[in-house]
This record gives structure tokens, sequence and C-alpha cells, in this order.
């Protein structure tokens, strides 16, 4: 999308209004006749500018402006700025990258059907499974699959183990042409992310995918291999690198495809630095740009925010074909509708393909679309003009809801429990399940007419290459020198390891704490247990202490970069499909960005510790020292990324001194010569005692004076020996050199032999984790498997009765009874409610002289724009902050809130925290023992529990672990789950709740906001943020 630029100004808002009203009618050029097209489309931009101007002095002029997303005080107008910016990259010759995208017969078939007891981890059906029921692994499974492992490598290539196909789309058909939106619509777990990911080219992770698709001419294959980074889809979860600021993570994307042919005098910075003031205007997080983006443990910006950082990163890609999956999850309404016009004209200037699926979304929305995809279950019931779709499913039987989103409307066509009939009609002759559905769709004068049109398209493609050339001109234009023709890069290898290692960079220089104290305070405590060691006897065993104890912390420290390979996985598979870089130029970009930190560290490390603890005197001495536990850190670094690459389950061996080769079972003393600390172990020891004699005194000289008796000389005499090894008779010098020798093998002569194996494993260990990283994609684009625990008597009997329940409870036939839910009411007041901050330079105010009241028995909203700062009151009113100030009063039944205060209430929060090796069970059910009143039975704990799973219509998944976004339950049943852990605990005094509805699509939003109502009759006290109402 932004290709190009220039300076400008304007707001979202006011630069799309009219498109709201015209998108919905939009026809292209080519399906009119008798029309002058260019003269249309002259007088077309004038009105357009005219009214978008009109609209945004109106706005300015009566104050009308959004202040959330208006950070700088400026106007700015989208449609403007991109349609002169692409007339000035026209006038240049740049070419556009326009492609449409044609789908036949596309089917996509996972693994599904069959129910499993347990299957090893590295079992392909552990990884790419949908549908079927894997259960969660105890330690006797893994003793089974060890023992039985070579069976399993047998069996999985029969057919006894072979997956059974589950359909996850079946026979899709249809077309989208340059500068076409389409809304993909279904209920939750319908296969709209499996569309948007196989339309997308995301294929990994299925069994199989048939069916043709191809993007303006080009296969699928094809485009997958040289054009990867034109095709590309957004994920739901907004994964990101916590401690980076948004400024810095869209620069970061920007730099990996900052484009070779720019404007005239338009620099690579100058370019980096337009488009991010672009995205970051047209997205309204101007204000947040030095703001980190956080986490659900690492303050930062809001979930709405987050969520424009991620459309910003997809933005930068600069693809042609886009696949948005629920992008405006955790967007306002207003910020939402903004979202969808900014798509819309980005569309429109730059003719891409845009496809997108969107929950709960408003009829302003929905107009943007040209074309709609509905899905029931895995089939197509309606793919054709957006203004049609209503009053096609009207034609079929249903009655037409007015007060209902024509989104909403379509969505629950498809859901048995929400769909109406229309009066008179007879049930049989409407079409309901998703098969009947399939069927009437095709035989209908919608996909007739569908069918004719992409007949036309594909042959207007075939006869007329003009588009496809452009693309590919545009293409190799926009990759920079040192890129090769058929790569789907646009930076060289360089310039993208430059950029990560910027990157790594900032990340490290965040974590301060570890960057300044935790080497020097262990060097420190080191330091003095081995304070000034005797160059003698004495000192010989604990000589060699503090060196191992050098080497080993300095391992222990390379040990964090496993957790943070591990999950760092799911962005480097993010960037990759968006063709950012591959994943060896993050291994090779870690590797150099750990150097100059880690050289600093360890220096600080063991200047400390040596001269503390009085080793070899001496600048050789000691720089031999340094960089032989720098060496044993890097290779340690390096086998630690390779195992975070691919384990999935790592497990870490602590052990104490290093035993001597000759003192290893003869069976095991192999691993001796595998392990790179057992080099610089040696180079660190030959270094030392290769420069040092040892005096022999004390319990070394036998026989020595003991208890009472001083007949025998302290120094060696000549009735005396020296047991320290090494020795020679006569002498009460031990030369260092044969001292090691004795007790461990070592030879001083070997020290650079033994460090240059230490670098050995290092640049081994590299090259490895960059070939296994490209080869063996773990975890990329697997699909998403739900684990369960092993049923046993009560949990069959708790299944049995939600099971059978669950009918009757989504009919409404049946209630859970709430009257003795709530015993106290008292009111909430906050009056004079201020909070202020500290931030770089001073202090900012996020609330200012606020004030509020809930009723027992009411439902209270908080309203405001993305960011406006919502869940910051809400932290504030639940005492749930610990950093600034606050100011005001917050009464409960008019009396100060006191310690219990918290005991009393429940905080859902908008990020879903759970401890995910935990079922949805056994997380309700810790819940309510913790925090219910001791005084309530665990028997009704427990029916209440079940009353919980049955209300957030959890009943099949009640013993499901929860798992992490990508593994487990998906995001919207992540939501339900943070929902009923706070229900579960019977809040007396206060239910908060921050965007509960968020993620959800609007049937079960709305489940979510009736049951608020009910808990609000049976005298609950509600507090809770609406971004989408």
């Amino acid at each position: 999308m932004a290709d190009q630029l220039r300076p400008s100004s304007a707001s979202i808002s006011s630069a799309s209004t009219q498109i709201e009203s015209s998108s919905a009618e939009k026809q292209k050029p080519d399906a009119i006749e008798g029309v002058d097209v260019k003269r249309a489309e002259s007088e077309f931009d004038d009105l357009r500018r005219q009214l978008s101007h009109s609209s945004s002095l109106h706005r300015t002029n009566t104050g009308q402006k959004d202040a959330e997303k208006a950070d700088d005080g400026e106007d700015f107008d989208l449609l403007e700025y991109m349609t002169d910016s692409s007339a000035t990259r026209g006038h240049h010759g740049f070419k556009k990258k326009a492609l449409g995208v044609v789908w036949d017969g596309l089917t996509v078939t996972g693994a599904g059907g069959m129910k499993v007891r347990t299957l090893p981890s590295y079992y392909p059906l552990a990884t790419a499974n949908l549908g079927q029921e894997i259960f969660i692994r105890t330690f006797p499974d893994a003793i089974k699959e060890f023992i039985l492992s070579p069976v399993f490598m047998v069996l999985k290539h029969t057919s006894l183990f072979a997956p059974k196909p589950k359909n996850l789309l079946l026979d899709f058909d249809g077309f989208a042409k340059p500068g076409e939106m389409v809304l993909v619509l279904g209920r939750p777990g319908s296969g709209c992310t499996t569309f948007l990911k196989t339309i997308a080219n995301s294929r990994a992770g299925y069994l199989s995918v048939d069916g043709d698709v191809s993007y303006g001419g080009i296969p699928a294959d094809v485009m997958g291999k040289q054009y990867r980074g034109e095709v590309v889809y957004n994920q739901e979860d907004d994964v990101h690198q916590a401690t980076l600021t948004v400024g810095q993570t869209i620069k970061f994307a920007l730099s990996t495809k900052t484009p070779g042919k720019r404007l005239p005098a338009q620099t690579r910075g100058l370019f980096q630095q337009q488009v991010q003031d672009l995205l970051l205007k047209m997205l309204g997080i101007s204000h947040t740009r030095d703001t980190m983006v956080g986490n659900a443990f690492v303050r930062g910006v809001s979930g709405g925010e987050r969520k424009r950082v991620s459309i910003a990163e997809m933005m930068a890609a600069r693809a042609s074909v886009c696949s948005w999956d629920n992008s405006s999850r955790g967007l306002d309404a207003s910020t939402a509708l903004d979202y969808a016009k900014s798509l819309r004209i980005i569309t429109d200037v730059f003719s891409m393909t845009t496809f997108v699926s969107l929950y709960q979304a408003g009829e302003g929305i929905y107009e943007q679309f040209d074309k709609v995809l509905v899905i029931d279950q895995g089939r197509q019931v309606y793919f054709g003009p957006a203004k049609e779709a209503r009053k096609y499913m009207v034609s079929l039987g249903f009655e037409d809801l007015p007060r209902q989103t024509t989104a909403d409307y379509l969505t629950g066509c498809t859901d048995p429990n929400e769909r109406h009939l229309a009066p008179g009609v007879d049930p049989l002759s409407v079409p309901t399940t998703p098969e009947r559905l399939a069927e009437a769709y095709r035989a209908s004068d919608v996909f007739q007419r569908m069918q004719a049109e992409r007949a036309a398209f594909v042959a207007q493609i075939k006869e007329e290459t003009a588009e496809k050339d452009d693309f590919e001109v545009a293409v190799r234009e926009d990759k920079r020198k040192g890129v090769g023709g058929k790569s789907p890069y646009t930076v060289s290898l360089f310039t993208q390891v430059q950029a990560l290692v910027v990157r790594q960079l900032q990340i490290k220089l965040q974590n301060k704490l570890e960057l300044y104290v935790s080497f020097a305070t262990v060097a420190l405590i080191s330091g003095s247990v081995y304070l000034k060691l005797p160059q003698s006897s004495a000192g010989a065993f604990t000589r060699g202490g503090v060196i191992f104890i050098s080497i080993l912390f300095n391992a222990f420290q390379a040990f964090n970069e496993l957790p943070t390979q591990m999950m760092g996985r799911a962005i480097m598979w993010k960037h990759q499909r968006f063709a950012f870089y591959p994943p060896a130029a993050l291994s090779l970009a870690a590797t150099l960005a750990d150097a100059p930190i880690s050289c600093l560290q360890i220096l600080i490390f063991s200047i400390i510790i040596y001269f503390m603890a009085g080793l070899a005197s001496g600048a050789g001495a000691f720089f031999t020292f340094y960089i032989v536990v720098l060496g044993g850190f890097f290779s340690l670094a390096a086998f630690f990324r390779l195992l975070g690459t691919e384990s999935s389950l790592t497990a870490s061996c602590i052990q104490g001194y290093l035993i001597p080769v000759y003192s290893m079972k003869r069976w095991l003393y192999w691993i001796y010569y595998i392990n790179p600390l057992n080099y610089a172990f040696q180079a660190a020891m030959e270094n030392e005692f290769g420069r040092i004699s040892l005096t022999c005194d004390g319990s070394y000289i036998t026989p020595y004076n003991v208890g009472g008796l001083t007949k025998y000389p302290t120094e060696l005499g000549p009735n005396q020996v020296c047991t320290l090894l090494g020795s020679t008779a006569g002498s009460s010098v031990v030369p260092g050199r044969d001292y090691i020798k004795a007790a461990f093998e070592y030879e001083a002569g070997d020290l650079w032999r033994n460090f240059g194996i230490t670098i050995a494993f290092f640049l081994a260990f590299n090259l490895l984790q960059a070939f296994v990283v490209d080869k063996f994609k773990h975890g990329a684009d697997a699909p998403q498997i739900n684990v369960f625990r092993k049923e046993d008597g009560e949990t069959k009997e708790l299944n049995t009765t939600l099971l059978q329940n669950k009918d009757a409870f989504r009919r409404g036939e049946a209630e859970q009874d709430l009257s003795s839910l709530i015993e106290t009411r008292k009111p909430f007041t906050w009056e004079q409610l201020c909070y202020t901050v500290p931030v770089p330079g001073g202090h900012r105010q996020l609330l200012d002289n606020v004030f509020g009241y809930v009723k027992p028995g009411t439902v209270t909203a908080l309203m405001g724009a993305s960011g406006a700062g919502k869940t910051t009151l809400l932290d504030v009113l639940a005492n749930r902050k610990n950093v600034g100030v606050v100011g005001g009063t917050v009464l409960i039944a008019g009396r100060p809130i006191g310690k219990d205060f918290q005991r009393g209430t429940a905080y859902v929060e908008q990020l879903d925290t759970h401890e995910h090796t935990a079922t949805i069970r056994e997380a309700f059910r810790f819940s309510a023992y913790l925090r219910q009143p001791a005084h309530i039975s665990k028997e009704e704990k427990d029916k209440y529990v079940e009353d919980v799973i049955q209300l957030l219509e959890l009943e099949d998944l009640a013993d499901a672990m929860i798992g992490f976004p990508g593994f487990g339950l998906d995001v919207e049943a992540r939501k339900r789950v943070t929902i009923g852990v706070e229900l579960a605990s019977k809040p007396q005094l206060l239910l908060f709740l921050d965007e509960p509805t968020s993620g959800l699509d609007g049937q079960s939003a709305f489940n979510i906001v009736r049951f608020l109502r009910k808990l609000a009759a049976a005298g609950q006290a509600i507090l809770v943020t609406v971004h989408q109402p």
C-alpha cells in the first residue's frame, strides 16, 4: 500500500465519508456498457474531493473531530493523500501490483474423526490434526512412548495409524478482481480462518488442499516460491516483541520492505519515516510511537492499539492480496468503521484484492465490501454481491430481521438457535443444514451469474497479460541490489541481518536490570566465596572451582536463549510469511547482536571474579581466561538456540564439577567429547595452571601433626611426602601443569587446541540451526488442536449431564437459578478520580476528575474510543495499579474501600492469561475453591462451576487443556474461559469486565451480555467496557 509517499495531512473519517454510501453500489468499469468510464471517474473524483474537503472543514470548525484519532491535531485526508501519491508514482513510471484471485473446486482436508488415547509428540497427528480428540500425555505415557518408539516409527507409515480425512472446506468456487473487497462470514469454527489462510497461500498444516487457486494467472505454487510476500495473511492474535515500542516495531517491518525503486530524491530513511508517519496517522496511534507494544505481562499500549499495530505491520508488507482474520477485534465501533474505510480506500487506489473476516460488523462496515462469502461448517452457502446477500437469504424462507445488521443476519441464518423462518413458510421447504444450504446456493441464479463472471474474468486474464506483466515488473523493481530474481524477499540478506541486529539490540537494551546488575552481582558473590586463593596445595582444587563457576554461570546465562528462541517462534514464522526475512537471517542476527553486549557483560564479570580470587597475574593470563569464557558462552548460546528452534520439550541437566574422563563409565564417556564446556574448562584450567606452581603444605604433607602431635615439621621434610597429584619426591613445589595432567589428564600445550574446538562447536551449532530452521519448520502454520484430559467416573458423569442439557439451554428452555447468588448489595461510587503516571521527561495524566457510580442490580457500561482510558479507569477502580499516583475518592456503601475489597470483586481482563496446562474445569474449580467463601461446601462450588460451564457454552470443551495462542483453545473459547474464571469466584460486591465481547461473534456477544443482565437481576453490580455494542 505504501510504495510511495509525500507529506500531507487529514482524517480517515473525513477522508472516506463518501465511501460509506458509494461502495455498496460500486461496479467495475468493465461491467458497464455505453458509458464514458474515464469521464465518469474524473467527475466522481472531483465530487469526492469536494465532499471530503467540505466534511473535513465542517468537522474542524464544529469541533467534532475525534481527539483520540487525530493525535497531532491535523486533519488527515487519506483518500486525497493516496490518490495524489498514486498519481505521482504513475507519472514516474511505477507499475501497479494488481492481482485478482480465482478459486475453483477449492477443498481443504484436515485430519479428523479419530479418537486416540495418546501419541508421541513427534508423531505427525500430534501437530497436524483437526477435529480429533487427543488426550493429555502423562508420565506413564512418556515411558510407553520411549519403549515403543521404534514401533510407532513403523506404524505411522501404515493405514492403521493414518489420519482420517475431514473436509474443512468443500468445493468452494469464486473470484475477486483487483480492487475488490470480499467479506467472509461464518460462525466460529465454520472455516473462515481456513479459507483466509488457504486463499493467502498458507497451506501448511493441512492434509491436502485440492482444487485450483491462481493469482492473476500465476499458480499457487509459483506464488509461494517467488512472490510469497505479495499474498499475506493477518492472524487474529496480536503477536509482537512486547518490549519494543510501536515505532520500533513498524520501522523494523519497513526496513525489510523498503523498495529499491523509489521516487526521486526519496532516500531509504525518508521513505521509512514517511510511511511510518502515514501508518500511525491513518490508524490513530501517533501518540503511542514511543510506548512499548506490551503483552499480558509487560505494560504497554491498549488492546485496541495493539491490534492497530498488527494492522500497520502487515500494511508495511505492501502486499497485493491481503487476508485479514477478525482484524477489528479489540477496536471500538468508530475505529473499526474507519479501519474498514481505510481498507476500502487502499484497495481502490492501489488495485489490491482484500479478504476480511469480521465479527460484529456494523452496517457501515458491511457496505464497504463488494462481495460476501458465507460459510457454514465448511460449506459455501453464499458467494456473490454484498448488496444481494440479505435478499437471497430471505428468498430461501428465512425471516427478515430489519433491526439486525446484515452481517449478523447472514451469520444467524447458519445458526440453528438464532435463525427464524418467515411466517407461513413450510419448515421442510427451507434449507437448514449446511449441505442443503450449499445445494440451494448452487441451484440459484446468483451462483450461475458468479460462474459466468468468473469464466469471463479467467478468459480476460489469459487474453490480457498486461496486469500480470506489470506485476512482475513492479516486483522486480521493488527488489534491492543483491536479491535474486526468484527470491521472495525485497532486501538483501545483509540488509535483513542489519535490521534484525538493530531489533535484537533494542530488545536487549530494554532489560536494563539484567544488563547492569546480574553479572556484576554474581561475580561479587562468587569472588567473595573464593577470595584470594592461596597459591598452594590448599588452593589447587578451589582454584579449579572458581574457573568452573566462571564457565558454568555464563553457560547458564546462555540458557536464556532457549525460552527466548521458543517464545519468538510465532513472530519469526509470521515475519517469514510476510517475506520480511528468512529464519536463517534471524539466527545469524541473534549471534551478532549478542556479541557486543555479552562481551561487555562477561568482561565485567571476569574482571571482578578473576582478581578477587587472585588467579594468575598478568595481562596475557587474564585476557586468555576472558576469551575462553567468552568462547564457552557463545558455543552454549548457539546450542540453546538450536534447541529452541526445534524442540517442543526441553530438559536441562545440571551437574556439579566435571568428572575426569578416566572416572566415567566406559559406555558413557563419549558424552565427554561432545560437550563444548568440557573444552572451554580444559582451556581455562590449562591457562591458569600452566602459569603457576603450587607449594605443598597443610594436610597434603604426610605424615602431619594431628591433635597434640608436634614432632612433624609443618613444611615438607626428608621423611614426608606431598600427596597432591603431580608432586615429585623430595620437592615441596608442584608445577601446575603436572597437577592438571595427573588429576585431569589435561596437557597445558593443548590450550589453543581446546579453544579452537570450542569455537568449532559454536560455528557448527550456528550452521546447523540455520539449516534446521529453514528445513524443519517446527510449529509454523500448524493447525490449532485441542488436547483433552482423560475422563474418569466423575468427569464422565458431569460431561454427560452437560451435553444432555446443552440443547435446552441453547433454545432458552432452561435457565440457571441465580436467585441466591448475591447476599450483600452495596453501591459503588467514585469522585474526582485522577491518575498520573511517570513518563520520560515528566508525568502524564491519564484520568482527570472522573466521577460515577454503580448501583447493585445494574449494568454500567464505560464507553470510549480505543485508547481513551477505559481499561485504566477499571484498573484504578479495582485497586490494581502499582505505578503512578491515584487521587480522588472511591467508596463502597459510602465508606472507603478496605483491604478486603478485592476479595469481594472479580476482574475479567482484556487479555486472556491462564495456566496453559490446566483444563477448563480445573481452572474454574481452582478459582471457586480459593475465592468463594469458606462456609460454602465443595459440592456446592463444584455444582456452580458446572453452571458456569453450561452458561458459557463450553460443554464440549470442559476437559480441554486451555493452552496458549496457536495450541489449545481458540481465541473465542479463551475469552469465555477468562470470563468463567472470574464468575466462578461469585463476587459479592462488584464484577469488572474489560471488553468481554471482544473477539466473539454477534450471537456469542449477545449471550454474554444477556447473562450479565441475569446477574444484574440477581443483584450483582457490574461495570463493563464495551467496544462494539
